[in-house]
Order: C-alpha cells, then structure tokens, then sequence
C-alpha cells in the first residue's frame, strides 16, 4: 500500500511538473509577442519620422538645385546629417530609388522594347517578345470596379499619358499606344501590376520563368532596368547601364564616355558627376545627338529635338524611398512613391500649419509642399512593407 501510495505521488508531481512547464513556455511565448508588437509601434514611429525628414530634406535639394537630377546631390546622405533622434540599438535605414530612371512597361515604345528585348537574345527573340507583350497590354480593358486595388499605377499612367497626348504628331507616330482609346471613367487600360503577370505570356514564361540560374539572372536583370510606374523620359543620371544600352541603339551615344564620365570610380573619389541637361552630352563630346541651334524656320519642325526629349531626361520625376527601422530581430518597413512636378506654383501660406506624417488617428497620410519657382514633391503612395512587383 505504500508503495501504491509513493507511485501515485509521484505520477501527481510529474504531472503537475509537466503543467507548470507548458504554462511557463506559453507565458514566455506570450511575453515576446507582447513586446514585438510594442517594439512594432515604437518602430513605426521611428520610420514615420525618418521619413518625414527624408520629404523634407528632398523638398530642400529641390529648392537648392531646382530639380532632382541624381542621388550625388545628397539624396541618401539626409538622415545622417539631420539631427533626427535615434534610440541606442536602433538602426534607421533609407533606401531612394529613381524609378524614371529606367525602362517604362506599362507605357512603353516599340523601339525601345526591341532594344530592351535584344539583350536576353537575338534579333528574332526581341521581335516575338517585343509582339507578344504588346499583343498581351492591348487585350480587353478591365472594368474600373474590379480595378479598385489599382491606385497608383493607373493614376500614374493616366496622368502622364495625358501629358504625352499634348506633344506634337511626330511624338505621336513615333510610339505605338497599346491601350487604345477608351472613354475615361469608364474603363481603365490593362497594365502589368506585377512582373509575375508576364508569367501569362508563352514567350516569357519560357525566357524567364522556367527554372534554373539562367531564367532567375535574366529576370532579375529585367526588373533591374524597367519599371512599372511612370513614362518616358528615362532620367538618364539614374539610368542603369543596359538602359544606356537601349538608348545607344537609338541615339549616337558614347558609353564609354558617359561610364567614365559617371563612373563609380569618380563618385567614390567624390567626383561624381552627372548631366544638367540633355545637350551637355553632346558638348562633353559624349554622344551627337544633334541638337544644335536652328533657324527659326527650321525650329517649327524640330523633330530631332522632339524625339530625343522624348525618350531622355535629365531629372527624377518618380521617386520611390523605402525606410526600414531594425531593433534585434524586430524590422518595420515603411515605402513612399513620390511624383516630382517642376510646375512653379505660389509659395504655401506660411501660417497654415503643414500636416505631419506622425499625427495619430490619421489613417491616410498625405502631405504637398509647394516650393517657389522650384517644384512640388507629392506623395502618391505610402504603404507598409517593401514594394513587391
């Protein structure tokens, strides 16, 4: 009996030993999702003012330089010559990324695509690709009511098509429109939100969907030089090197004159330079473009002029800057697209208070301040988490 009574004494501590261990480790698991999610909130703070301090330094280079030509002018530099406040441990991290610096998809033009198509194969391969996409943006547009998630690269595309529609004729036959013309307010054109959609055409799915390093390269290298938001002209102080490859094939350009001109080499030694108008290449010697003055007469139909402005820029016009803020293992990822707009406009009242990006019960944050005789930085777009495309 004793014995039976010492087992079964035993059993209840194991027991009760067992219990007290489950609650301990839910209790910890509970303990650190607590503080993550605290973390969370005090991280979030931290990027929405790291971020208010990257618009208003942007907004400052605008005012100086008048235009936003090239990350040299200090554009990641902003945070650490602020005196933004950082709590010990905490690591604020600002990325800036030019996305008229490279390829449209959403509103492109033929040659270009070529051009773009020829570097992930030859002549024949850049034609079924070049046709195929095409084919693939002029299918049926979508209703605006199941478009409704489709905020900014609609309202984008409309915007600067409708600029483009503005130039003169030989702009318009230089380009094709692959989205027609249908009434606005009722229906959108379709566009590629996502670079997984290409997996839909036949002759992309087997250039760069297939599996293998090959396929994963040739992709990765795509979305390296394009983008899906905004128009031509490319800002070409931003442009990646298979852009200017692309435009060379258009335009008599010297690369290795505009790579030594731009190259990391200089920029490391802090002699980065980059281009304050379009005709400074053809004066550094770096290209013809053949943009000399002209008589007046021959000034009303100045179609070489036209067509290189169309497809090269100088400056940024879409912008997209993604603040990460880390502590330990806890990360909090803020992304912002802004639309740059050289429209000169009048100077805000000053004694209108500004609206801040950390002001709590706002959902929605929006802010445009407007810059004297230099231009406006709108945000388009603010949403937690990197960009996926």
């Amino acid at each position: 009996m004793s014995g039976a009574i010492l087992l079964m004494v035993l059993g209840l501590l194991m027991l009760l030993s067992f219990l007290v261990v489950v609650f301990l480790k839910n209790l910890t698991q509970d303990i650190k999702i607590h503080a993550q999610l605290l973390g969370s909130a005090d991280l979030k703070h931290h990027a929405y003012n790291g971020l208010n301090v990257v618009w208003t330094g942007l907004e400052e280079i605008l005012e100086v330089h008048k235009d936003l030509f090239s990350p040299l002018q200090g554009w990641n530099k902003i945070i650490s010559i602020s005196k933004i406040k950082v709590p010990k441990g905490v690591q604020l991290k600002v990325h800036i990324e030019d996305e008229s610096g490279r390829i449209p998809l959403n509103n492109p033009d033929k040659r270009l695509l070529l051009n773009l198509f020829n570097l992930f194969g030859d002549y024949l391969d850049s034609q079924v690709l070049a046709q195929s996409y095409l084919q693939w943006l002029r299918r049926k547009p979508v209703e605006v009511t199941l478009m409704e998630n489709r905020t900014l690269p609609g309202t984008l595309l409309q915007k600067e098509k409708t600029t483009d529609k503005k130039t003169g004729g030989e702009n318009k036959s230089a380009s094709e429109d692959p989205h027609g013309n249908e009434p606005p307010g009722m229906f959108l054109p379709t566009c590629l939100n996502g670079y997984q959609q290409l997996a839909e055409i036949e002759s992309f799915q087997k250039r760069f969907f297939n599996k293998g390093s090959f396929c994963d390269d040739a992709l990765k290298r795509l979305k390296e030089c394009t983008t899906l938001l905004g128009s031509l002209p490319i800002n070409v102080n931003t442009a990646p090197k298979d852009v200017w490859v692309c435009l060379s094939k258009i335009f008599s350009i010297d690369l290795e004159q505009v790579e030594n001109f731009m190259g990391k080499t200089e920029q490391a030694q802090g002699r980065g330079k980059y281009y304050k108008s379009i005709a400074e290449i053809d004066k550094r010697g770096h290209g013809n473009l053949k943009l000399e003055q002209r008589s007046s007469e021959e000034k009303k139909d100045n179609t070489q002029r036209n067509i290189v402005e169309k497809f090269m820029g100088v400056s940024a016009r879409i912008l997209k800057v993604e603040i990460e803020v880390l502590h330990a293992d806890v990360s909090y990822i803020l992304t912002a697209v802004f639309e740059v707009n050289k429209i000169p406009v009048q100077k805000q009242d000053s004694k209108q208070q500004a609206k801040s990006l950390t002001t709590k019960g706002k959902n929605n944050y929006s802010k445009e301040k407007y810059i004297q005789r230099g231009g406006t930085l709108k945000l388009v777009t603010l949403q937690e988490g990197r960009w996926e495309s």
